[in-house]
């Protein structure tokens, strides 16, 4: 039941994000989302391995609900939120940023009530802030992606 959940939440983000208009063009999004699932994955290590503040459960179910998450969900999510920074909008941007950061506080009691994670050591702020710094690691690296100087290759 877990696995199915988490697909369902998984397949509402990417419909989200393919009904926004986007800043990216899509090889900087497949860029960006890598860059955000390497990133994803390097804090859940640390939390998960070395701090065991974050428990997941063993079965294969859970263990397979909690990747889905991992894996697409979450950098999919910063995908949308890198591009929702990029419009011009001064107030808007950031109310939908905020919403989507504090709805990872309610992903997180949903996956504890799903027994998929369990978390030690841990409170609501620890999210918000380590959401948080997803979406600034996220923007910055939107930033880099765009800016860099795309100098024209020699012809031959």
């Amino acid at each position: 039941m877990s696995i199915a959940i988490c697909v369902l939440i998984t397949w509402l983000v990417i419909i989200i994000l393919s009904l926004i208009p986007k800043k990216l063009s899509e090889l900087e999004m497949l860029f960006l989302y890598f860059v955000n699932t390497i990133f994803d994955l390097s804090v859940f290590t640390v939390l998960h391995v070395n701090l065991k503040w974050i428990v997941v459960n063993e079965s294969v179910e859970k263990s397979i609900a909690d990747l889905v998450m991992r894996l697409i969900m979450i950098p999919l999510v910063f995908v949308l939120t890198s591009n929702i920074l990029l419009y011009s909008w001064k107030f808007l941007k950031w109310v939908i940023v905020i919403a989507i950061i504090l709805s990872f506080n309610l992903l997180g009691k949903l996956l504890v009530g799903l027994d998929v994670i369990s978390f030690d050591h841990w409170n609501g702020m620890y999210n918000i802030l380590m959401f948080s710094s997803y979406a600034v690691f996220s923007r910055i690296m939107a930033w880099v992606i765009t800016n860099v100087d795309r100098k024209e290759v020699k012809k031959v």
